[in-house]
C-alpha cells in the first residue's frame, strides 16, 4: 500500500470517528425526552466519546474496536440511560469490524456486542425490552454486510491488479517489439552503409560511376532507416496510442530485401513456393525479419563473396518455412561491425512468439551457416 493511500485512509477514519463523536455529543442531551429512563448527561457523553475513540484503529485492531464499543454500550445501558446516539456505537463497530476482520473474528464481535446490549438492558431496566432483540439483529446483519463488502473490495482490488499486470505485460511486449524493430532496421541499414562505403572507397578513383551508385545506396539506406526510426519514436511519444507507424513489413517485401543484398554484392539465389501475400500478418512480419537479419549476418560474418540461398515455402496462411543458407564466403571480406549479439535471440523470439520453431547453426558440411524458421 502506498504512503498516499495510507494517509487517505487515516484521514477517512479520522473524519468518520469525528462525525460519530459530534453526533454523540450534540445528540445525546436531546435523547429520551418524555420517557422515564435516565436522561443522558455528561457521563453518558463521555462513555459514548470514549467508545467512539476506540474505533480509530479498527483496520489494524478490530478486536480492540469491537471490545471498546461493546463495553461502552454495556456501561451506557447498565446505567439506565435512555436510548440515544451512543447506541450507534454497536452498529458502526459491527460494520467496520465486519469489513476489516476475518469471518470468525467478526462473528465473535457480533456476539460480544449482542451480549453487551442484552446484558446492559437487563442491568439498567430489569427486563430485556425491544432493544435486546433489535440490537443483536442489527449487529449480525451489519457484520454480514461488512463481510460481503470486504469480499467485494478484495475482488475489485484483485481485478485492478490483474488489469495493471495485463497493461504492464502489454507495455513490456510493446517495448520488446520496438527494441527488435530498432535492432532489425538499424542493424540492416548500418550493414548496407558499411558495405557500400567500402565499395565507394575502393572504386572512387578507378570507377567513379560505381562509387556514386554506392553513395546513392548509402543515402537510400540512411533515409529508410530514418523513416523507420521516426515512425518508432513517434509511436513511443504518443501517449494516446493513436500514432501511425509505417506499414509492417511482410513476406511479399522479401524480394526487395534480396534485391538490396544483391546490390551490396551478395550472390543470392531466391526461390519461393506458394502465395506469400496470403500468409497471416504476424507470421509474415516475423518471417520477413528473419530473412532481413539473416542476410545482414551473412554480410557481417561471411562477407560479400558469400553465396546465399533464400527459400520461402508457403503451404497455408499459417504453414510457412523460411531457410537462409550461406556457403561461408570469404572471412577476409567480412565487415564484422560491432554488434549487439542479439540478432539470433531476436529472430528466435519473433518466431516463437508467433507459434513457430527456429533453428540456427553451421551447415552439415561445416561450410557456412543456415537459419531456418517454420510455422504450422
Amino acid at each position: 500500500m502506498s504512503r498516499s493511500t495510507q494517509i487517505a485512509i487515516r484521514w477517512y477514519d479520522a473524519v468518520l470517528i469525528a462525525a460519530l463523536v459530534v453526533v454523540i455529543a450534540l445528540g445525546s442531551p436531546h435523547a429520551g425526552g418524555g420517557t422515564s429512563a435516565r436522561q443522558p448527561d455528561l457521563v453518558a457523553i463521555l462513555i459514548g466519546v470514549a467508545g467512539a475513540l476506540t474505533l480509530l484503529p479498527w483496520r489494524r485492531m478490530p478486536v480492540l474496536a469491537a471490545s471498546g464499543a461493546a463495553i461502552a454500550v454495556l456501561a451506557y445501558l447498565a446505567l439506565g440511560y435512555a436510548g440515544g446516539p451512543v447506541l450507534l456505537l454497536g452498529p458502526v463497530a459491527m460494520a467496520l469490524v465486519g469489513y476489516a476482520a476475518s469471518w470468525w473474528v467478526a462473528l465473535g464481535a457480533a456476539f460480544a456486542i449482542s451480549v453487551a446490549v442484552v446484558a446492559g438492558q437487563i442491568l439498567g431496566t430489569g427486563e430485556p425490552g425491544a432493544i435486546a432483540i433489535a440490537g443483536p439483529a442489527w449487529a449480525f446483519a451489519l457484520m454480514l454486510a461488512g463481510q460481503l463488502l470486504a469480499i467485494w473490495s478484495e475482488h475489485a482490488a484483485a481485478q485492478r491488479e490483474r488489469v495493471r499486470l495485463m497493461q504492464r505485460q502489454a507495455a513490456d511486449r510493446e517495448r520488446l517489439e520496438i527494441a527488435r524493430d530498432l535492432h532489425d532496421s538499424v542493424a540492416h541499414a548500418l550493414v548496407t552503409v558499411t558495405v557500400q562505403a567500402d565499395v565507394a572507397a575502393k572504386l572512387l578513383d578507378r570507377r567513379p560511376e560505381q562509387a556514386r551508385a554506392a553513395i546513392g545506396a548509402i543515402r537510400q539506406a540512411g533515409a529508410d532507416a530514418l523513416d523507420e526510426l521516426g515512425s518508432i519514436l513517434t509511436a513511443l511519444r504518443d501517449e494516446q496510442g493513436g500514432a501511425q507507424r509505417l506499414p509492417a513489413r511482410r513476406l511479399s517485401d522479401v524480394e526487395e530485401l534480396v534485391a538490396r543484398a544483391r546490390a551490396d554484392g551478395l550472390e543470392v539465389v531466391f526461390g519461393t513456393e506458394g502465395d506469400l501475400a496470403a500468409v497471416a500478418t504476424a507470421i509474415s512480419g516475423a518471417a520477413y525479419r528473419v530473412v532481413q537479419e539473416a542476410l545482414s549476418n551473412v554480410v557481417r560474418h561471411a562477407g560479400r563473396a558469400a553465396r546465399v540461398e533464400v527459400s520461402v515455402m508457403v503451404a497455408e496462411p499459417r504453414a510457412v518455412r523460411v531457410i537462409v543458407s550461406d556457403d561461408g564466403g570469404s572471412p577476409d571480406s567480412a565487415i564484422r561491425p560491432p554488434g549487439s549479439r542479439l540478432g539470433l535471440i531476436g529472430m528466435r523470439e519473433r518466431v516463437v512468439a508467433t507459434g513457430g520453431t527456429f533453428t540456427a547453426g553451421p551447415r552439415p558440411d561445416a561450410r557456412g551457416f543456415v537459419v531456418e524458421a517454420e510455422w504450422g
